[in-house]
């Protein structure tokens, strides 16, 4: 026998998990399970209570669910909950539970099998169409029973929230999407689900994180991430990280150097907190980053506080602020062009700050801030005289000043506009047209 076939592998929950079961790969298609890095070291570190910030597609799901098959086929009257997002979301990691049990009656021989003994594979093989028979198996779209000849059945229940019963283990997966996008949903798995697991068994919460610094998932993740460092109690739950950049499959490789990019800054501020990135792997986040924009923090974060930065969906214009932030443009230098027109774009306050942009067009179209200025409670001639306090500091006139549509009101008290105000000082002035479009605005 060779290294994958020994006496007493069976009693080993690593080994089964490595060479019981099969999955189904979009690429590869049906093929033999085994731990991968983050399966691996969540697997050896795995706590009472687990909550997992990650990247996308590193099969947290996928272990959850052998790991809850192998359960049910070992454990007598073992009791696991399935809660995911969506019903067909959880059906399908039924499905995978079901695949795995199917297959274990007749191992397909795959053309990427780890497993490249033929001993070892008739050895396991002969195992494996014991246990199918030894532990029969009926397994529907939202709950499956072990029974064995002996002892208590086994049970799986897949639901968007459960509640009743004692779990030997629960799986939450997307908790950070169903928090942000159905927060009540949030509180009664928390409240139901979370507290049908006693303190020594095991729930395991996995997402990627939606929502920012707010919700039920956030909660979670913050009490986890307080608890590093320190000695855990059963009810405390452990905080897992797994980035993106660890997953040796994200990259892409050429043979061409891969030059300067629009993410310079950004990978820059990865190496001086120690993530230092490979051409491949900087190709393939340029690529991602191209169809997905400032949301790649969320699917994929590089750093935990990135994926707990990410922003509320409908915030108007935080995708954009952070996008100027990820390309080191806020606080950038730059050399103010003595020859390119001068602006000032307006924000009229009526009962809160007057702000004011100096800003030009530079090379490549892009717009230079050369300077901000904002008070309340001042009269326009306040105004006005900071914007002759500019022209006076850079040398030239003002072009224009850009002027929100509540400009051309009148003031009670002096009798003209805002804008009347600034065309009297002899400025240019435009209007800007409001729009009843906020985005479009």
């Amino acid at each position: 026998m060779g290294k994958d076939w020994y006496d007493g592998c069976v009693a080993d929950q690593e080994w089964r998990l490595n060479h019981l079961y099969y999955i189904s790969s979009k690429e590869d298609g049906i093929q033999r399970f085994k731990l991968n890095w983050a399966q691996t070291e969540l697997y050896h570190s795995l706590h009472t209570r687990n909550t997992i910030l990650k990247a996308r597609q590193l099969g947290m799901s996928t272990f959850t669910s052998m790991l809850i098959l192998d359960n049910c086929l070992f454990e007598d009257g073992f009791q696991a909950g399935i809660i995911d997002r969506t019903d067909d979301d959880g059906k399908e990691k039924m499905q995978k539970i079901a695949l795995a049990y199917d297959m274990l009656e007749n191992p397909p021989r795959t053309t990427k099998d780890h497993v490249t003994d033929p001993a070892d594979w008739e050895a396991i093989a002969a195992f494996s169409r014991v246990l199918w028979k030894r532990v029969k198996g009926d397994i529907g779209a939202v709950r499956a029973t072990f029974t064995r000849q002996k002892g208590v059945d086994s049970l799986i229940r897949v639901a968007t929230t459960l509640r009743g019963g004692t779990l030997n283990f629960l799986h939450v997966s997307e908790y950070g999407y169903v928090a942000n996008n159905f927060p009540l949903r949030a509180k009664e798995i928390k409240n139901g689900a979370m507290e049908a697991v006693s303190k020594s068994n095991i729930v395991v919460i996995e997402s990627t994180h939606e929502g920012g610094k707010t919700g039920e998932n956030y909660r979670i993740i913050k009490s986890a991430m307080e608890n590093q460092g320190h000695k855990l109690d059963s009810l405390d739950y452990k905080f897992f990280f797994f980035p993106w950049y660890k997953q040796q499959e994200y990259r892409v490789i050429k043979d061409v150097p891969l030059g300067r990019t629009e993410l310079d800054p950004y990978f820059k501020e990865l190496e001086n907190i120690g993530i230092t990135l490979d051409d491949g792997q900087k190709r393939w986040y340029l690529a991602k980053y191209k169809v997905l924009g400032d949301s790649i923090k969320q699917e994929y974060p590089s750093t935990p506080d990135e994926a707990l930065s990410s922003n509320i969906e409908g915030a108007i214009y935080g995708s954009i602020i952070s996008r100027i932030r990820s390309l080191g443009q806020v606080a950038a230098d730059f050399e103010t062009d003595p020859y390119a027109p001068l602006y000032v774009s307006w924000d009229i306050g009526m009962g809160d700050n007057t702000s004011m942009w100096l800003f030009q067009i530079g090379a490549s179209s892009k717009y230079h801030v050369l300077d901000y200025y904002t008070s309340s409670g001042k009269a326009a001639a306040h105004y006005i005289n900071k914007v002759k306090e500019w022209e006076r500091e850079h040398g030239q006139l003002i072009e224009m000043n850009l002027l929100p549509h509540d400009a051309s009101h009148r003031d009670l008290i002096v009798g003209l506009s805002f804008e009347q105000c600034l065309q009297q000082a002899k400025f240019r002035t435009l209007v800007v047209p409001r729009t009843s479009d906020v985005w479009q605005g």
